[in-house]
Parts: structure tokens; sequence; C-alpha cells
């Protein structure tokens, strides 16, 4: 349970300083960020959450990974890709428990969990950048791609 609480605390503190200090992808990944994080402690764990797939979760992970995938598709920045591929990697490791039953539970519960620390990593190297970008350069890089069909 300390764990899970250091956790949010930290998904907090990352995503407060993006949405503080980033652009337009940085602030609307802090938050699509700190809401999972906050529907996943809404929804919490029952007893055996992991010994299945949990639909909640997934459900949650699928939603996130859109979004994701739209910032990353459309913001004039790199790391959301890194951010999105790490989000694929959770979707994935749903699917590995859907695909095999006998997947051990703290294996799935942990791969699912974890994942999200290089996720705010990620995040942090991005609006850090972001704020140097603009701190150097005088004035804030364009948020979005132009989209030429």
């Amino acid at each position: 349970m300390l764990r899970i609480a250091i956790f949010e605390v930290l998904q907090l503190v990352v995503s407060l300083f993006a949405i503080r200090r980033g652009g337009a992808p940085e602030r609307i990944v802090g938050w699509m960020l700190l809401c999972a994080a906050i529907i996943s402690l809404v929804i919490g764990m029952p007893g055996n959450a992991f010994r299945a797939l949990s639909i909640p979760h997934f459900s949650i992970d699928m939603l996130l990974f859109i979004g994701l995938l739209t910032i990353a598709a459309r913001a004039n920045r790199f790391w959301p890709y890194w951010i999105a591929a790490f989000e694929m990697i959770a979707i994935g490791v749903h699917g590995a428990r859907a695909l095999d039953p006998d997947l051990v539970p703290i294996v799935y519960s942990r791969m699912i969990g974890e994942v999200a620390y290089p996720m705010c990593l990620v995040l942090v190297l991005g609006t850090y950048h972001y704020t140097r970008r603009t701190r150097l350069e005088g004035v804030a890089p364009k948020p979005w791609a132009t989209l030429r069909w």
C-alpha cells in the first residue's frame, strides 16, 4: 500500500509540474495521466483483481493509450511517442493476462503498475526540455504540427 501512495504522490507532482510549466501537449498529458491515476485509485482493487483480466483497468489504459496516441500524432514534439509506447506495453500486459490465465498475478499487477514510472520520467523530461527551449529561444515552440494531406 505504501508503494501505491508513493506513486500517487509522484504522479501528482509530475502532473502538476507539466500542467504548470509545459506547453499544450505537456499540460494535456499531465491531466490525462493524473486523471487515469485518480480513476484507477477510486475504482480500487478487489481482493482477486489480478487473478483475471481487470476490465476496468484495461479500459482506463485503452482510453489513455488512444489519448496519448492522438497527442503523439498531433504534437510538434518527439517525447509523446515514447510515452505512448510505454502505455502500449501496459496494453500488451493486459493482453498477455487475457491470453494466459496461468500468468502469475503479481507479475500482472507489477507490470501494469511499474510501466507508469518511465512514463512520469518522460513527461518530466519533455516538460523540462520545453521550458529550457522556451527560455533559450525567448518564444515558445509551436505545440502542434501542421497536418498536410
